[in-house]
């Protein structure tokens, strides 16, 4: 098994100070301790702090395989596929969505930070559209798909939230998802 990277090892460190104390417990001092490495070596890595678990977020965002579906990927199955990784992804590391919902609220006052969310957001929706544009040709005019695209991020990203936050209610969330893509691709009626 591969020791990992120093890169790595300060990601993983900041994920769990911030997942154990909240976006003010990442510190330089506090994340060189943790990874064990000194603050220079974390400059060497990241221009700014914020960038460690939103580099790690997008990451794991754009990673999905839904964000990107193959041709003939129907559109139901794909809005359906979304959601379930979302959720599967949420609970596989809480830790990684915890620090990055904290992240999400000191943006709000970061310029340089809320700009990258920002960045990310607009990439996720480009995604969103582009499979639309794949999944279901003619079915959308362009000003559809950027708008169907965007609804698909926001409540995506009311998924993640709510899975973050009430892991308990997954049957509710899973049904509220479902009751979203019925909106949009309704199954179909066999004879």
């Amino acid at each position: 098994m591969s020791r990992p990277s120093k890169k790595e090892a300060i990601v993983a460190a900041a994920i769990r100070l911030m997942s154990e104390g909240g976006p003010e417990a990442l510190t330089a001092s506090a994340l060189a301790r943790a990874a064990g490495v000194s603050k220079a070596n974390i400059f060497h890595h990241f221009a700014r702090l914020d960038d460690i678990v939103v580099d790690a977020f997008e990451m794991f965002l754009l990673a999905m395989p839904s964000m990107q579906p193959e041709p003939g990927t129907g559109l139901r199955d794909w809005l359906l596929a979304l959601g379930a990784e979302t959720s599967a992804h949420m609970d596989a590391d809480p830790a990684l969505a915890g620090a990055y919902m904290g992240f999400i609220v000191r943006a709000r006052g970061d310029g340089p930070l809320r700009a990258r969310v920002a960045a990310i957001a607009a990439e996720a929706e480009a995604r969103f559209e582009a499979a639309l544009a794949l999944l279901a040709p003619g079915r959308f005019s362009a000003a559809e798909r950027r708008a169907l695209a965007g609804l698909i991020l926001l409540t995506g990203d009311g998924l993640a939230l709510h899975r973050q936050l009430f892991p308990e209610r997954a049957g509710s969330q899973a049904a509220a998802w479902h009751a979203f893509v019925d909106s949009i691709a309704p199954a179909e009626k066999r004879p």
